[in-house]
């Protein structure tokens, strides 16, 4: 088994964390090999690579960009069975061991597991709320639905490859900024199978502002474009027809954005110009318009109710509608763009406002205010009658409303920390030994940068004490960065390797998504062939 950490300008830090969770995952150590593929040339990454003791691959170029990366590391790693994950996304103990079984089927070509985010979203984090991440709907509902038709969405991470298929294949294609998308629709196309664990075994970070989200989603929109052109998913005679919806269903949430902005200008333009955009009698409009909005309440409520709602789904895509529509007339004139890696590291230390971000939000804002005005006038002058005046003004204050959460998303709380803190859901008890006698106490949560802890009585230190926490049969060396009765700060003086081995089985035993969704699965053991497989059947609380 070799296992790829796909890097090209992440910061050492988060790298050094996803290096030491591979490191430790449960399987055979004599058949586990960690590969660091880094396009970035970086001495000091080469240097971290041998301080671990896994193995650091780069190239002369950066040709194919994470597909061609990937396409170079297949040519040097052999083992039967490969994973692929980003340099963010931390693997738990048991990634392996809920993945390779199923590879005892010989048509299997690739295991997918979800995206899962430990920290907050630019929603989470800017509007204080604990609802879904953005993206949780797709990586826990849409994948487990596409499963039914073995048509999986590789999401280019957290997934395990059964090699001589991609290298069947001619591995990753180049063709897309999205390879991923483009080697798992190849292999299904091939007739070999793919298979989605709907748990959380790898978590990651989420971009945290609105300019990292566009960017990130950009990069989406255009490479599954991009897919659909090159492969021309309707007339691919070697795909059934339930994966050619499936794939056909991606294009069309990307297209989507296009409708949704229609409709957000749609009512502006009515009050605005009294030009009619929809010719109906307000009874056929109501009649239309009701139940598919009771059907939509619905849907959300039973399919999705701990992921999306039809209030949030709307604020997603107003947010997201200005920002994907000039990205698919980007892609369609063919413009040629930058290729953009979502930062995964920003830090700022007062409220900042993404003007450009917000821009087009604002100026819908501003516009409906105007249409508002104006649409009042031509009623009262007779201009327009009641019935059109009172839907076009309900729904552009609905579009209105959306927009004003977009311009709040816009203003980014300060984020002051690198390292995300890992809550501690465990009984972890400390001690200290002090001139007081031993003082004892529990871990409340850690990085690999540091830890709270609580004692079970008052402490009286300076900050900048030295002081060393015993947990287990581990001395940790710290340095009291802040105090407040029993509950201290600390960060992590020098660790040595052990030292720091020990802390991240500590962080990745405790790592846990920002957002329970509730969704658990249920593994029933049958017997195939005289010996012993898992079926993964989904079970939602």
């Amino acid at each position: 088994m070799d296992v790829l950490i796909c890097t090209y300008n992440e910061p050492l830090d988060l790298l050094q964390k996803t290096i030491i969770a591979s490191k430790n995952l449960d399987y055979p150590q004599n058949k586990l090999k960690i590969y660091v593929c880094d396009d970035g040339h970086r001495a000091e990454l080469k240097n971290l690579c041998r301080k671990y003791n896994v193995n650091y691959i780069t190239r002369d170029n950066n040709e194919g960009a994470k597909a061609g990366n990937i396409n170079n590391a297949l040519n040097i790693i052999t083992g039967d069975l490969f994973a692929v994950l980003d340099a963010d996304m931390i693997p738990k103990k048991n990634f392996l061991t809920k993945t390779v079984g199923y590879f005892s089927n010989e048509n299997m070509a690739f295991v997918q597991t979800p995206q899962v985010y430990y920290n907050q979203d630019m929603y989470q984090y800017n509007l204080n709320k604990k609802i879904p991440n953005e993206q949780d709907f797709f990586m826990r509902d849409v994948e487990e639905a596409r499963a039914a038709n073995n048509a999986v969405l590789h999401v280019g991470t957290n997934a395990v490859f059964r090699k001589k298929y991609v290298m069947e294949i001619g591995g990753y294609p180049t063709c897309s900024i999205t390879e991923d998308m483009a080697v798992g629709m190849l292999l299904q196309a091939k007739g070999y199978d793919s298979e989605f664990i709907n748990e959380e075994l790898a978590l990651g970070l989420s971009a945290t502002t609105f300019t990292e989200l566009v960017k990130q989603r950009d990069r989406w929109c255009r490479g599954n474009l991009q897919v659909i052109k090159k492969f021309n998913v309707l007339f691919n005679k070697d795909l059934t027809l339930g994966q050619k919806i499936a794939y056909l269903d991606g294009v069309v949430y990307w297209l989507s954005s296009i409708q949704k902005l229609i409709y957000i200008l749609s009512p502006l333009i009515f009050l605005l110009s009294y030009k009619l955009i929809i010719d109906s009698p307000v009874k056929s409009l109501l009649i239309m318009f009701i139940p598919f909005l009771l059907g939509q309440i619905l849907i959300f409520n039973i399919l999705s109710p701990r992921t999306r709602s039809l209030k949030w789904s709307h604020y997603y895509e107003v947010a997201m509608a200005p920002h994907i529509t000039l990205s698919i007339l980007r892609e369609i004139f063919c413009l040629k763009l930058k290729f953009n890696v979502t930062s995964k590291d920003i830090t700022t230390n007062k409220k900042q406002f993404q003007f450009k971000m917000a821009l087009p939000h604002i100026l819908i804002a501003i516009a409906s205010i105007l249409a508002w005005i104006f649409g009042t006038i031509y009623l009262l002058t007779n201009k327009i009658n009641l019935g059109s005046y009172l839907i076009n003004i309900i729904w552009s204050i609905y579009n209105f409303w959306g927009s004003i959460i977009c311009i709040k998303v816009a203003y980014q709380n300060p984020i002051y920390r690198k390292s995300e803190r890992i809550s501690i859901k465990e009984n972890i008890s400390i001690f200290i030994n002090t001139a007081q006698g031993k003082l004892t106490g529990s871990l409340i949560d850690i990085s690999e940068k540091g830890m709270a802890i609580s004692l079970d009585s008052p402490l009286d230190v300076k900050l900048g004490t030295k002081l060393n926490v015993h947990i287990n049969d581990n001395i940790i060396p710290c340095t009291v960065a802040r105090n407040k009765d029993k509950l201290f700060g600390l960060f992590f003086d020098s660790l040595t390797n052990d030292q720091l081995d020990f802390i991240m089985n500590i962080y990745v035993n405790n790592l846990q998504p920002y957002y329970d969704t509730k969704k658990s699965q249920k593994y029933v053991e049958e017997s195939l062939s005289k010996k012993s497989i898992f079926h993964l059947v989904t079970h939602k609380h």
